[in-house]
């Protein structure tokens, strides 16, 4: 699928087919498009657990559900990625090795500063980075491991947003859960059998839509001009309406909701999976 149109398709779809289950392969291509995706420092302090539903046992199945509050999308859904962020990916050390994985590979030039003797000067001592590299004497160095969780959760939250478009580019419905309430974590932690070093981000939902892919239409959004600035705050970026006339051709802008019959939809899918109207 186009990407302007599977961006234009993403809907956080609450209302899933239960009964289909998600084939293992689109599951692979979602979690292997999240796996490339952007990281400061090639990080990458994201890990998630994969559970389809229906091999869970029924106390397991039950504690999680508990642990979201029973919420409906989420009873429905056949599977469930739970997101979570490793902090122990994200420390002082963990940049340095990362960072010289990358010099030594090409990726970051040297030309700009980035050598190993200047990274660990800079990580490890907190000696001042040269002019053409970034700050990370006093990004990194004694980087404390609440800034360190902070950093895998952030990292995290990007990795989920792309995972949604991958969901959707393979044809899924998908949307993104409160893994657990606060006092529901070590619940959580147990019957995934996760490290005490995780800490959960979301819990991505996947399945076949039960309603339409469109979902009532294109969420609101705010207006483009009072979000997007020219050179510095208030001057509006000013939004050409011939891109929005390209942008609607090529299915990123679509209609807004509510498209006509929605509510109907609404109330034909309560009735098929005996929620009261």
């Amino acid at each position: 699928m186009d990407f302007l149109q599977v961006c234009g398709l993403r809907r956080s779809i609450r209302i899933f087919r239960p009964w289909q289950q998600v084939e293992r392969e689109k599951i692979q291509r979602i979690l292997e498009v999240a796996r490339l995706t952007t990281c400061p420092g090639n990080l990458q302090p994201w890990r998630a657990v994969v559970v389809e539903r229906d091999k869970l046992s029924s106390q397991d199945r039950e504690a999680l559900l508990a642990a979201d509050n029973y919420q409906g999308a989420h009873v429905q859904a056949p599977l469930w990625i739970y997101w979570f962020a490793d902090v122990d990916g994200s420390t002082a050390e963990t940049f340095r090795q990362r960072v010289h994985e990358l010099v030594d590979l090409g990726a970051l030039p040297t030309f700009y500063g980035w050598t190993h003797e200047t990274i660990d000067l800079a990580i490890v001592k907190g000696e001042t980075a040269p002019e053409g590299m970034p700050a990370i004497h006093t990004l990194i160095h004694n980087l404390p491991r609440e800034a360190a969780a902070a950093v895998a959760r952030q990292e995290t939250v990007g990795v989920c947003a792309v995972a949604t478009l991958a969901a959707v580019n393979e044809g899924l419905g998908t949307c993104l859960h409160m893994a657990a309430s606060a006092d529901k974590v070590p619940v959580l932690k147990r019957v995934l059998k996760v490290p005490e070093g995780w800490e959960p981000v979301w819990c991505q939902l996947v399945g076949y839509p039960a309603e339409e892919r469109e979902a009532g239409g294109q969420r609101p959004r705010l207006p483009f001009e009072t979000i997007y600035f020219d050179g510095a705050y208030g001057k509006p970026f000013t939004r050409d309406p011939k891109v929005v006339e390209d942008l609607t051709k090529e299915g990123l802008l679509q209609t807004p909701m509510p498209k006509p019959g929605r509510f109907e939809e609404l109330k034909h899918l309560a009735r098929m999976l005996g929620f009261p109207l």
